[in-house]
């Protein structure tokens, strides 16, 4: 059985219109369209596409943060409408791109990564501050970080404290929403390293969301194409005469362009 299974996952807007008959339905935009994917534990699973394609939104429907249309989610067999928040929160983790907003500004790192551990076990007899610098050691933060608020903080440096924090309830699957493409190279490259110490270490599942396709060359063990809300392929090995749809060959051969030109010039 698959850790996290989706299953013909459908989400819909309605469309706005200035003018429209009451008595006919509004139309819908479908951003996600039947998609199904398995998460397998201790799994690295890249989803790759262009901006609009829907990557985003399936991670809120992932995390419960947005209703489905259609088709189902399940952890562990158990579909997610019929858990409370609390619990998909303490089984899930969500990392966003933007580090700045999602920590408090007048919270130090020590509260930050120490918030959790008093929500999801406030009646659990857990040494704090040892587990708090525990996870900061996982997460690759130096120790004299801990009185240190966000906006004192580099880019790389708030990108791993939320890290820290989602690691604090011991997730089954973390999500990556292109949590690292505001950052630098150097800082990206150690953080990826770092994910993958955290997996081999705690066999947390991973599901890497990215317009980056040479992040997850190295990074994931399959990758998910996504191309106006649908999952178009899903591969293992990086041979493009193995993907069936355009989108995924393209992507492929123009990575492959780019790395022989940097090699040419290396």
């Amino acid at each position: 059985m698959s850790l996290l299974e989706l299953d013909q996952v459908t989400k819909e807007y309605p469309l706005r219109s200035r003018k429209r008959l009451w008595w006919k339905k509004a139309e819908q935009f479908q951003a996600v369209k039947q998609v199904s994917l398995q998460l397998k534990r201790g799994e690295c699973l890249g989803l790759v596409g262009e901006s609009g394609s829907g990557k985003s939104t399936l991670a809120k429907l992932i995390m419960n943060l947005e209703p489905v249309t259609k088709g189902d989610i399940l952890l562990n067999g158990c579909s997610i409408r019929q858990m409370k928040d609390l619990e998909i929160f303490k089984r899930m983790q969500l990392v966003l791109q933007d580090s700045h907003s999602a920590l408090h500004p007048k919270m130090n790192v020590r509260d930050i990564i120490q918030e959790p551990l008093h929500n999801f076990f406030p009646g659990e007899n857990i040494k704090r501050e040892a587990r708090c610098l525990q996870l900061m050691e996982m997460a690759g933060i130096d120790n004299s970080l801990l009185e240190r608020r966000p906006y004192q903080l580099s880019g790389g440096q708030k990108q791993r404290v939320c890290i820290a924090r989602a690691l604090a309830v011991k997730p089954e699957v973390i999500i990556f929403d292109e949590s690292i493409a505001s950052i630098d190279q150097e800082a990206q490259q150690s953080i990826l390293k770092r994910l993958k110490y955290i997996q081999s270490k705690e066999k947390v599942a991973y599901l890497f969301i990215t317009h980056d396709i040479d992040t997850l060359r190295e990074f994931c063990q399959r990758v998910a194409v996504m191309y106006k809300g649908e999952i178009i392929d899903i591969f293992e090995e990086w041979k493009v005469n193995h993907l069936t749809h355009p989108y995924s060959r393209l992507l492929l051969e123009t990575s492959e362009e780019t790395e022989i030109e940097f090699a040419q010039e290396s």
